[in-house]
């Protein structure tokens, strides 16, 4: 699990309450009572400006939702991804729109965030939690979960629920539900005959999870999975770790394979990996790759995972 690192000194600690009573004054006169993971949350009527801070799930839900997004965290020098992220499209829009990177992922800042005033704070309850005092002081938190507890669907619904965006919500679930049917139907042979593995690739060796997104989608999809899938799914830590000598005898019963590899240079150690250019689904040219970007998400990364998957059946 990832620690989040609080920004917050003792000489503005005085500040960010200020400003938070500056942002939850008298003229926020009007609430709902919504019940999230942390229990009931009194949810002001008017939503105007909405903060992140984890930016995955969290961000996807309000971006899903439409919702005004005036900020989120951004990732550091040190984070390299290569692949056009699920949310890019929606997120450039919501700059474009006025949001702004707020501070560093994992380094929440809550003076910057009580700078912005915002009518609600959505965020992961990993993150919110340990701080919700300083939290609620600037802005009502929803919290939700990540990858495991609650379901995307149940979270956009608690989001939505809390901002008047129930239509939304059903309209964006319907999108992925009829999405999800189509692929079932159009590629019903493929999926009942192959087997299917998600394969994070690092040179030193592979991770199966199943508790992350794209397991997840392809349990819906009805995949045939793979034994190393299997057994994830099985482990009470849903993760299954091989060093690469095991690589074989880990996914050589898969067909097909959908590769996270976050940089070119570990997508071109898989390409020249003999273990791993051993495999039958390498060898068939059945692996569709992306990243570690599609583990967590909502409806737009769901959505954007179908299309990954889609390209993978479309290569059995």
């Amino acid at each position: 699990m990832r620690h989040t690192t609080l920004l917050l000194t003792a000489a503005a600690a005085s500040a960010v309450l200020l400003l938070g009573a500056c942002s939850t004054g008298t003229e926020a006169t009007e609430s709902t009572s919504v019940d999230t993971i942390l229990g009931a949350v009194a949810v002001p009527d008017e939503i105007d400006s909405v903060v992140v801070l984890e930016g995955r799930r969290d961000l996807d839900i309000v971006l899903s939702l439409g919702l005004p997004l005036v900020g989120f965290p951004y990732e550091g020098p040190d984070t390299v991804m290569e692949l056009e992220a699920p949310l890019a499209a929606a997120t450039e829009a919501a700059m474009a729109d006025g949001a702004e990177e707020l501070f560093l992922s994992d380094e929440i800042n809550l003076e910057a965030i009580a700078e912005v005033a915002p009518s609600i704070i959505v965020s992961r309850v990993g993150d919110v939690e340990p701080i919700i005092d300083e939290l609620t002081a600037i802005a009502p938190v929803i919290a939700v979960n990540s990858n495991d507890g609650d379901t995307w669907q149940n979270d956009l619904n608690t989001v939505a629920e809390a901002t008047g965006s129930e239509d939304e919500a059903a309209e964006v679930i319907a999108e992925y539900d009829a999405r999800l049917a189509e692929i079932a139907s159009t590629y019903a042979e493929q999926i009942a005959s192959t087997t299917v593995s998600v394969v994070s690739y690092e040179s030193t060796g592979t991770l199966v999870q199943s508790a992350r997104l794209p397991a997840l989608v392809l349990e819906k999809l009805g995949a045939r999975f793979s034994v190393a899938m299997t057994d994830a799914f099985d482990a009470e830590s849903q993760d299954m770790e091989y060093g690469a000598e095991q690589t074989l005898a880990a996914h050589g019963d898969a067909q097909a394979i959908l590769a996270l590899a976050d940089t070119s240079d570990e997508w071109q150690s898989a390409q020249s990996d003999a273990l791993w250019q051993q495999l039958p689904a390498v060898q068939s040219g059945t692996v569709v790759r992306s990243d570690k970007m599609v583990n967590e998400g909502a409806q737009i990364t769901a959505m954007h995972l179908l299309d990954l998957i889609e390209q993978l059946y479309q290569k059995v």
